[in-house]
Order: C-alpha cells, then sequence, then structure tokens
C-alpha cells in the first residue's frame, strides 16, 4: 500500500498541480483566464493548494489577479515556456517507478 501512497503523493506534487493548472489556463475559453474555485474543483485539490501555485506565479509575474477569484495569464506566449508544456512531466515514470518500488528512500 505504500507504493499506491507514494505515486499519489507524486501526481499531487505542487510542481505536478502547477503543470497540471498552467494545463488550465491553456484550455481556457475566457483570454487565458481561470477561476480559482473551478480549478480547484477540476485539479481535485484544496483551495488552499490552488492558492500557493498562484502566490509564486503571481509573483514572478506570469499572472495578475483581475477579479475575486480569476487570474489571467500576463506574460510572454505561455506556450513558450518549456517546463509548463502539455507533453511534459515534472517527473519520468522511472522516478515514479524508483519512488514506488523503493518508498524510504
Amino acid at each position: 500500500m505504500r507504493g499506491f501512497n507514494t505515486r499519489a503523493r507524486i501526481e499531487n506534487s505542487l510542481g505536478e498541480l502547477t503543470r497540471k493548472f498552467i494545463q488550465l489556463i491553456r484550455d481556457s475559453k475566457d483570454n487565458f483566464s481561470v477561476d480559482l474555485n473551478d480549478a480547484a474543483t477540476k485539479l481535485d485539490v484544496q483551495k488552499r493548494r490552488i492558492y500557493d501555485i498562484t502566490n509564486v506565479l503571481e509573483g514572478i509575474g506570469l499572472i495578475e489577479k483581475t477579479i475575486k477569484n480569476k487570474i489571467k495569464w500576463k506574460s510572454q506566449d505561455i506556450n513558450d515556456l518549456e517546463i509548463f508544456k502539455p507533453d511534459k512531466s515534472m517527473y519520468s515514470q522511472r522516478s515514479i517507478n524508483t519512488a514506488i518500488e523503493n518508498p524510504e528512500l
């Protein structure tokens, strides 16, 4: 059972959630804007985790708050950021398998 918990922790890491949050911004039909309540529901996380993500992204100038509970992408072309590309994962399948097989590491 420890392997399952390790996998869940990796998939819900702040880095992986940030990648998924950026994908929500990309998929937005509202000019790269996202409602934070909707994001928390779609990503199945507590709103506090969404605030962790948005505080960092706002701090480095990539997003801005527009109205209550809504943010908008304000920086360069969102598709230019290599780390947030949809096909990129913060963790390779190999590192996930290693964590599952060796949970004490």
